[in-house]
């Protein structure tokens, strides 16, 4: 996802540049300096030792760490094991492997391509520099921030040298914590529920269908048996994700098995949607008749495409009648291009099939309202939550119903006004779901240590041909570059000249605030005690969120407001729309999956 719009930001930069020298400027390498070992950095893990480099922003740096053996062969759609000792001193100098995933930007003959492989159980590690003597201890041991990555739960990675967005460097060094990066099986790799492999499985976990999950879990692990090597205190780890990354955090707080793994939790745009057993294998679709790909059609589409079923109804009756034994062993030797070549991503590479099932082990099969309105069904740990003000722009501007295009680049809005209205509705729908709701349960039991806020930052630059301010504001993922401290060259670009010291500015006060709140569970002031004061969650008079915006559109602020879904639909349905086309496709774009009530939307005279 973050890759994608990376390179979405570059490519109209470079049309902005206009200039076959500003092309080549942007898109060659340059001079990159060869990757050296430190020796400063040597450091000695429970599996061996191992070396790293010096980073950027003067940060030590350990790259590609494998924290659990490749879920090669027999091991795929297993729970992870531990990693394997060796012998010697490894270099970390390199970000491992992705998980397998369709591209982001896919090929126009598709068939099968995928990127990744399964040897990519990896994870990276940036701190402060230390000597391996004189890493702080005890006290004075540094809070751990182990960042978990979007894209849907079926792309993206921990880091990449092409991106560097999740690059640790700068929180690390400029707010004195252990920063964690991890990458985690994706997609079908990840999600997994089959009776074929449950019935065949010796432990629940591998039955559990959440390998994805259990591999957060696993590296969680391992951040308790190593991190203090690094100066990092096991006590205090802070896990923090956004999108799916943010699903997973909330994921993490309601699985048993995570618990005593972190101390605090930060979800960015997050939310919570647990399948039941039934929805992750039995063909099904949603109100809106989006179909998903569930386990059970996958096998029959694998099977008809290797030639042994003649057609999909068959391949369905095949999977019993050929055994469990059988069939979990049949799948877990296809090729992984026989596995993707099934799938067509609707948008960035991202796969329509359940992700997080309730298998009542790893994780409960229960709404996420009813988890998390009782404390006994997850930790109790604090916990910011929060969304972009205009969270669902960066998926409503590549609709041909909404917004121009060239070459599959969004250019000019057709109708800005039910574009800035659909915008608004749909964002504030994610706001209600991921935070207000979770926000006033969770709230309940822990009134002093729940934390919102709102990410209003929308500081773009005209370009003429396109207005991002207009297009994006503040979309999906944006705060990322904001929450890591890194502004790539071309992306600079794309705010004026006027804007990025108080752009800056902002994204300093937020790793400010998100590294307090990992030091002591609440942001306050943040580290400096200077910025504005965050307050918690009120349970009286519900609301209380911060506005993290820059100082020419206010500045950093407390607000109040609770949004809830009825009140939301609501408000929706009293919109003065132009048309009876305009507010069915309007209804469509705002009330997706399980928001869609095809009652309601039969109703209003869509078909």
């Amino acid at each position: 996802m973050l890759k994608f719009i990376l390179l979405l930001l570059l490519f109209i930069v470079l049309i902005a540049v206009g200039s076959a020298v500003g092309v080549y400027s942007y898109l060659s390498p340059g001079e990159e300096a060869a990757k050296m070992t430190s020796p400063s950095s040597v450091r000695t893990l429970s599996t061996g030792d191992i070396i790293g480099l010096q980073g950027k922003h003067g940060a030590h740096v350990w790259l590609g760490v494998p924290y659990a053996q490749p879920p090669l062969g027999d091991l795929r759609w297993r729970a992870p094991l531990r990693a394997l000792p060796w012998e010697g001193r490894k270099e970390m100098l390199n970000y491992g492997v992705q998980c397998p995933q369709l591209p982001v930007i896919p090929n126009t003959d598709f068939d099968g391509a995928f990127v990744g492989a399964e040897d990519c159980l990896r994870l990276n590690v940036w701190a402060p520099t230390y000597h391996q003597d004189g890493v702080p201890t005890a006290d004075e041991a540094l809070p751990v921030m182990f960042w978990i990555h979007g894209g849907g739960n079926s792309v993206g990675n921990g880091g990449s040298d092409l991106t560097q967005i999740y690059d640790g460097s700068m929180m690390a060094t400029e707010q004195k914590v252990i920063v964690v990066s991890v990458n985690y099986r994706l997609g079908p790799m990840g999600w997994f529920f089959h009776d074929a492999l449950r019935e065949t499985s010796a432990t629940q976990q591998d039955a559990s269908g959440n390998y994805g999950t259990l591999d957060l879990i696993s590296a969680l692990g391992w951040v308790q048996e190593n991190i203090a090597v690094f100066g990092g205190n096991p006590a205090n780890v802070t896990i923090y994700g956004e999108s799916a990354g943010g699903f997973n955090v909330l994921s993490l707080m309601a699985s048993p098995l995570a618990k005593g793994l972190f101390h605090r939790a930060i979800v960015q745009s997050g939310g919570l949607n647990i399948f039941t057993r039934e929805q992750a294998q039995v063909p099904w679709k949603r109100q809106d008749d989006n179909p998903v790909m569930t386990s059970r059609e996958m096998a029959a589409n694998w099977l008809v495409r290797s030639g042994r079923a003649p057609g999909k109804s068959s391949a369905m009756v095949m999977q019993s009648e050929m055994g469990a034994e059988e069939l979990s062993s049949w799948m877990r030797n296809l090729p992984l291009q026989n596995i993707f070549e099934i799938f067509d991503s609707s948008f960035a590479g991202m796969i329509d099939m359940p992700l997080l099932i309730g298998d009542g082990y790893v994780l409960p099969e229960m709404s996420s309202i009813d988890i998390f309105s009782d404390p006994t069904l997850y930790a109790n740990v604090p916990v910011i939550l929060g969304t972009n003000r205009d969270e669902v722009a960066l998926f409503m501007a590549f609709l041909p119903e909404y917004v121009d295009s060239v070459s599959g680049f969004p250019t000019t809005i057709k109708n800005p006004t039910a574009y800035s209205r659909d915008v608004k509705y749909g964002s504030q729908f994610w706001r209600a779901r991921g935070v207000d709701e979770i926000a006033q349960a969770i709230s309940q039991d822990q009134p002093e240590s729940v934390f919102s806020y709102r990410f209003d930052a929308d500081d773009w630059r005209n370009l003429g041909f396109v207005d991002f301010q207009e297009l994006f504001g503040a979309a999906h993922a944006i705060e990322l570059f904001f929450v890591f401290g890194y502004f790539p060259e071309p992306m600079k670009i794309l705010f004026p000249d006027s804007t990025f010291d108080d752009v800056s500015l902002l994204s300093h006060s937020m790793m400010s605030y998100w590294a307090q709140f990992a030091r002591t569970g609440n942001p306050g002031s943040g580290t400096n005690g200077r910025e504005h004061e965050w307050l918690p969650w009120r349970t009286d008079e519900p609301g209380n969120f911060i506005v993290l915006d820059t100082e020419l559109d206010g500045g950093i602020r407390m607000e109040r407001e609770v949004l809830t879904k009825g009140g939301l639909r609501a408000g929706f349905l009293a919109e003065d729309f132009g048309s009876k086309d305009e507010k069915c496709q309007s209804y469509r774009s705002v009330f997706r999956n399980s928001d869609f009530n095809r009652a309601e939307y039969e109703s209003l005279g869509c078909q």
